[in-house]
C-alpha cells in the first residue's frame, strides 16, 4: 500500500533535520508504531521517501502526463523504485502499465538497483502452548547431542507427506520485490485430497524408504513400522544406539504403535506423550519436512506425470538420487535449528534461515 502525502508529511517530520535528525531505523519504527492499522513499511521506505522529498522538493505522487518515464531518467527511475518500496507486492507488468514502460525496462532497472524477488514462506501458524514446548524440546535435545557428538547420526527421523498427481504449492501470487530479503511469512495451513501417501525415514546420510501407503494408514502404521520397514533389521548390529523420531500424527499416538516403540526403542523414541516431546507444529525441526519432501517434489513436478504409476516411480528414483552429502548436510542442521528455535523466542524461524 502506498504511502499517502500525510503519511509521507508525517514520515518527514519523524526523521528530522539539521542536528536534530533521527536513524531511519528508529523513523521506520515510530512510523509503524503511529499507524498501526496500516501495514508497516521497511527502512528503505523511509530512505526512498526522504530521498525522493530531497530530490523533488514534494512529496505529492509526480503526475503522469507528458513524456513517459524511461529507466535512464533518474526521476523516472526513483519514482518507479518508490512504487516497489511502498508497495513490495505490485508485480511488474503493474508498475510497467502505470509508468508507461515495457516490462523488460522496469525487470532491468530493478535487477540494476539490487533489487530481488522474494516468495512468501508457508507456515503452519504456532498455537500459544505451542512456543513452551518448541523450547523445551530444543533444550533437551541440545543437551543430549552436546553430551554425546555422535546422536545427531544415531536419530531416525521419520514422516508421511501426500503427493498430488497434479500439484504443487504455487506460490506466483505470493511474491515481492525489494532490495533486501525482510523475510516475509504467510501462515497458513492447506488440506488436498490424497492421492499418494509416502512414508520415508532419514538417519545419518541416507534415507530409508520411500515406502507408499495404499491402504488406511491409521490402521496400517504399526504392522508398517514393524513387518515392511523392519527397523531392527534396517539398522544394523547397532540397534539399540539408535533414536526414532515421528511427529505427532494421530496415526503415530496409537496404544498399539507405543507398545511397540517402547518395546523396540526403550526410551529413544522421540514423539506426542512420550519421554522425549515432540512439540506439535513443528516442520522446521525435521529434515524431511524442511528438506526431503520440498526436494523431491521440486524434481517430480517439473512435468506433469501420465497417472499415478509414473509419480510413484519419480518419487521413488528421486529419492534414491539424493546425493549423501545434501542429506548429511541436511541432518547436521538439525542442531543448528535447535538453537535457532531457542533465539527466536520459539516462533518459527524457517524464513529465516
Amino acid at each position: 500500500m502506498s504511502l499517502s502525502e500525510r503519511e509521507r508529511i508525517t514520515l518527514l517530520m519523524m526523521r528530522g533535520w539539521s542536528d536534530n535528525v533521527r536513524p531511519f531505523a528508529e523513523v521506520t519504527h515510530l512510523f509503524n508504531a503511529t499507524f498501526p492499522d496500516r501495514a508497516p513499511i521497511s527502512k528503505s521506505t523511509a530512505q526512498y521517501t526522504v530521498a525522493r522529498f530531497v530530490d523533488t522538493g514534494s512529496v505529492k505522487d509526480r503526475a503522469r502526463s507528458g513524456r513517459p518515464s524511461t529507466v535512464t531518467d533518474e526521476d523516472g527511475s526513483l519514482d518507479i523504485l518508490q512504487s516497489f518500496i511502498e508497495n513490495p507486492n505490485e508485480s511488474v507488468t503493474s508498475a510497467a502499465q502505470s509508468h508507461g514502460l515495457g516490462g523488460e525496462s522496469v525487470r532491468k532497472l530493478l535487477k540494476m538497483s539490487g533489487f530481488k524477488v522474494y516468495r512468501v514462506t508457508l507456515l503452519q501458524e504456532l498455537s500459544e502452548d505451542d512456543f513452551d514446548r518448541r523450547m523445551e524440546f530444543s533444550e533437551i535435545m541440545m543437551n543430549k547431542i552436546d553430551q554425546n557428538k555422535i546422536l545427531l547420526d544415531g536419530i531416525v527421523f521419520s514422516d508421511e507427506s501426500t503427493f498430488m498427481w497434479n500439484g504443487h504449492v504455487n506460490r506466483h501470487n505470493c511474491r515481492y520485490w525489494d532490495n533486501v530479503n525482510p523475510h516475509w511469512m504467510s501462515e497458513c495451513h492447506t488440506q488436498h485430497p490424497p492421492k499418494l501417501n509416502v512414508w520415508a525415514a532419514i538417519v545419518r546420510n541416507s534415507i530409508i524408504g520411500p515406502f507408499f501407503i495404499d491402504v488406511n494408514f491409521n490402521a496400517k502404521y504399526k504392522d508398517m513400522l514393524q513387518n515392511e520397514i523392519a527397523l531392527q533389521a534396517t539398522l544394523g548390529a547397532d540397534f539399540q544406539t539408535f533414536f526414532f523420531q515421528q511427529d505427532g500424527a494421530p496415526p503415530h499416538y496409537s496404544v498399539q504403535v507405543k507398545q511397540y516403540l517402547d518395546a523396540v526403542f526403550p526410551h529413544r523414541w522421540i514423539g506426542r506423550r512420550d519421554a522425549i516431546e515432540w512439540p506439535a507444529r513443528s516442520p522446521d525441526l525435521t529434515p524431511l519436512d524442511y528438506f526431503l519432501w520440498g526436494y523431491i517434489k521440486d524434481k517430480v513436478n517439473r512435468t506433469q506425470p501420465t497417472d499415478l504409476n509414473e509419480l510413484r516411480h519419480r518419487i521413488s528414483h528421486e529419492a534414491q538420487a539424493i546425493p549423501r552429502e545434501y542429506i548429511q548436510n541436511a541432518v547436521a542442521s538439525f542442531y543448528n535449528r535447535l538453537a535457532h528455535c531457542q533465539t527466536t523466542d520459539d516462533e518459527h524461524f524457517q524464513h529465516l534461515l
